[in-house]
């Protein structure tokens, strides 16, 4: 008896299952990625790094750019490694940036963002930041060289020539006072030779690069790099206008 009922039991499941067998929800067919808008570009083709009379943005900043290596892999001088721990060791010391002073090279990229403008009537190239005390740099990029280091007034921003190289700007600066800090804590002398590059591959993505050659400070070159696209906290603001404002320096 109990094997009769077992084998109908069993042929009633069979029977279940092939009147209503088990549903299964259907593969929607994979979408494609849509593909990244393209940055503007020049009537002659060359990439815009900024905004467009199409496509008006600037690039916002917020903390936590980064891309500066481990102290531990920068190639320090031996007093210039003690002046960076001691400068990232006491806690109200300050960068000068933080004292509404100007900042160079890769300190100048900071929140709350930047703007680049290309005047290919004056062949040259701007950099305007919102943040600190509204400071701007030139790039000439008119084929001229740097003047003879001892023609220089050493300044905040050096002396700052730039060449394409494809969809690259490349920035070579020299001729920097030593009243600031690069990015972060680092020394730096006057004897600094800054090379940066900047690329757009697409509209939201900026790529920054920067070499510091600085044989005072450090005992061989070495490199920054950070990049902005659609998954950092920094971001091209499409639609966006620079705005005011405000370096209030607390320093009395």
């Amino acid at each position: 008896m109990t094997t009769h009922r077992a084998a109908a039991a069993v042929l009633a499941l069979a029977l279940i299952g092939t009147v209503n067998p088990p549903r299964t929800q259907a593969q929607a067919p994979a979408q494609k990625p849509a593909a990244p808008e393209p940055a503007p570009r020049w009537p002659d083709g060359r990439i815009n790094l900024g905004a467009s009379k199409d496509q008006k943005g600037y690039w916002e900043i917020r903390p936590g750019l980064g891309g500066f290596p481990r102290a531990a892999d920068v190639p320090f001088q031996d007093w210039s490694r003690a002046l960076y721990q001691y400068r990232t060791s006491t806690a109200d010391l300050y960068p000068p940036l933080v004292g509404c002073k100007p900042a160079g090279g890769p300190g100048f990229f900071n929140a709350p963002g930047f703007e680049v403008v290309d005047v290919p009537e004056l062949k040259s190239v701007f950099l305007l930041n919102i943040a600190g005390p509204h400071s701007w740099r030139v790039v000439y990029v008119d084929g001229r060289a740097h003047p003879p280091r001892e023609n220089l007034r050493p300044t905040f921003f050096g002396h700052s020539i730039g060449r394409w190289e494809g969809d690259t700007l490349i920035i070579d600066s020299i001729g920097f006072n030593e009243k600031q800090w690069l990015a972060g804590s680092f020394p730096h002398t006057e004897g600094l030779h800054l090379t940066e590059r900047i690329s757009r591959p697409n509209l939201r993505t900026f790529v920054y690069e920067a070499t510091i050659d600085d044989p005072g400070a450090y005992t061989k070159p070495w490199t920054a790099r950070w990049t902005i696209n659609e998954k950092s906290a920094s971001s091209w603001i499409a639609g966006g206008e620079m705005f005011e404002y405000i370096c209030q320096d607390s320093r009395e």
